[in-house]
């Protein structure tokens, strides 16, 4: 599914405050892993994660999508796989809040360059809630929902396209106790479905819900 090999991130790179994120990284993602990436604030977590999902670049090493290489293609290449193959939940859910849940959730499906008609994108957009356990929602405004309502739009969001690969940044963070083990067990729902989940926590409770466990320490 996903393999980094000899990954080298630096920040600023040429210039005095450059900064080497992560140094030499290796590492192999199999199909339906549930995979926690741990380490101190700072370690290069989230930077890799970055890496995986298309977002950022690096500058040495290769990572391999499906056998793609996604430092040798194009910038639409990389956001066609971000779009087809990644669904991404933040920490801090990234939604708009002065829109809908259907509004938010929408946004995967207006960038995926296919055309849907609007019953059929209801229908996609209601499946996902479903899926997260909070279809009644789909009208209202996300300013008025929960944290961790919030946080299963933010995965319904992610699931929409029907990705095989989710990332979820610090995605407890935020979150009481309670709240943060409902979206574990969501997280391992969507897993036993068949898909791979990689989860970047500083929470061993999160970590030790996952099936492998990957500390990441200086880079």
């Amino acid at each position: 599914m996903i393999k980094i090999k000899n990954v080298y991130k630096t920040y600023n790179l040429g210039m005095k405050n450059q900064f080497l994120a992560l140094n030499n990284i290796s590492l192999d993602i199999k199909d339906n892993d549930m995979l926690a990436i741990i380490g101190a604030s700072g370690s290069g977590k989230s930077t890799l994660i970055h890496l995986i999902a298309c977002i950022d670049y690096f500058e040495k090493g290769d990572i391999f999508i499906d056998d793609i290489n996604i430092g040798k293609i194009s910038e639409k290449q990389r956001s066609e796989i971000r779009n087809k193959k990644i669904g991404i939940v933040f920490q801090d859910f990234a939604l708009i809040e002065d829109a809908s849940v259907y509004d938010n959730i929408e946004l995967p499906l207006l960038l995926s360059g296919k055309h849907y008609s609007s019953k059929t994108k209801r229908k996609l957009i209601t499946e996902a809630l479903q899926n997260v356990g909070i279809e009644e929602l789909i009208d209202k405004p996300v300013s008025q929902l929960s944290g961790g309502q919030k946080q299963r739009v933010a995965i319904a969001r992610a699931i929409v396209n029907e990705p095989s690969v989710i990332l979820a940044d610090e995605p407890t963070g935020a979150l009481d106790s309670k709240t943060s083990s409902e979206i574990i067990n969501l997280f391992s729902m969507l897993h036993n479905q068949g898909k791979t989940i990689v989860l970047i926590t500083h929470d061993m409770y999160v970590a030790n819900c996952c099936e492998r466990i990957v500390e990441i320490k200086d880079g």
